[in-house]
């Protein structure tokens, strides 16, 4: 029994048969037009010959390499190829083979994308860890102000941040200068001219601050007189420790601009805050104005 499907099966694969083989090809970006998004597709191939031949075939396709150079692309937007120009580079790879009646579809889409390049300022995906009570006195600074991306313009269209990850580190006490890696989805996505950059800043202890300021009026209308209510308001904020003895009460100033509202209150603006200050909280932060006749 077994030695008749044996036979059966040797002189099945013995007959002729036409039907579909895959042949790859292989891509060789040569062009700054273009980035690969995919280095080889299979594309089926309508063949007459040998059930031997054809499960061979099938097996072990055959290869042949393009250069992105020379495919005769005209829409940059929407690369692809009609499949004659395969077969003739096909036959002329394999001149001894006649197998090959032609390809099944008549184009295929090539896995190639029009390239462009982008740059990009970077940002971190969190700020560093600080311990409790430090901050930053300063912003943060990058060795590098901008990137640059290479890649597929698609991809590039749809990118607006160059986002990095800080490496671990320890909270924060000093001033620091960590390494910061593009995030995996963002670097494999283009060809970038960095992947790693890194991140330096000014750190110092912060302590409360608060001081109590009468609030001033500007922008007072002619022949008005206007009541402020109430007339003081209390700031607190965040200042290093270092710059505690150089911040003057007399420099800071609580303000209001007049014009008329619908509920009757101002908003109040502080100025002459030190840049370092952080977390400004003003109570209250709006006072009510009356004019009087």
């Amino acid at each position: 029994m077994v030695f008749a499907a044996v036979i059966w099966t040797l002189s099945a694969l013995s007959e002729t048969y036409t039907t579909t083989v895959p042949v790859q090809f292989n891509f060789k970006v040569d062009s700054n037009t273009y980035v690969l998004q995919a280095p080889r597709i299979e594309v089926p191939a309508r063949v007459s010959s040998t059930g031997f031949s054809i499960l061979y075939r099938r097996i072990f396709p055959r290869k042949v390499m393009l250069s992105v150079r020379e495919l005769p692309i005209q829409d940059v937007e929407n690369p692809i190829v009609n499949t004659a120009f395969l077969l003739n580079k096909y036959n002329r790879l394999y001149p001894n083979s006649s197998q090959i009646i032609g390809f099944v579809p008549d184009v295929i889409p090539l896995p190639i994308a029009q390239a462009a390049q982008k740059s990009f300022k970077p940002t971190l995906a969190s700020l560093p860890k600080f311990a409790d009570g430090y901050q930053l006195t300063s912003p943060l600074s990058f060795n590098e102000d901008s990137i640059v991306a290479y890649g597929s313009k698609i991809v590039l269209e749809k990118l607006h941040h160059a986002v990095f990850k800080l490496a671990p580190h320890e909270p924060l006490r000093a001033d620091f200068l960590l390494n910061a890696a593009l995030t995996d989805s963002i670097a494999k996505a283009l060809n970038w001219s960095t992947t790693t950059i890194q991140v330096s800043g000014s750190v110092d202890r912060y302590s409360d601050v608060s001081f109590v300021l009468p609030v001033k009026l500007t922008n007072t209308p002619e022949n008005a007189n206007v009541s402020l209510t109430p007339k003081q308001v209390e700031i607190k904020f965040a200042a290093p420790l270092g710059s505690l003895r150089s911040i003057d009460k007399s420099s800071l100033a609580a303000e209001v601009f007049f014009e008329k509202t619908p509920t009757g209150e101002l908003s109040v603006r502080i100025t002459g805050l030190p840049a370092t200050a952080k977390q400004l909280t003003i109570s209250p932060p709006t006072v009510s104005y009356f004019i009087i006749e």
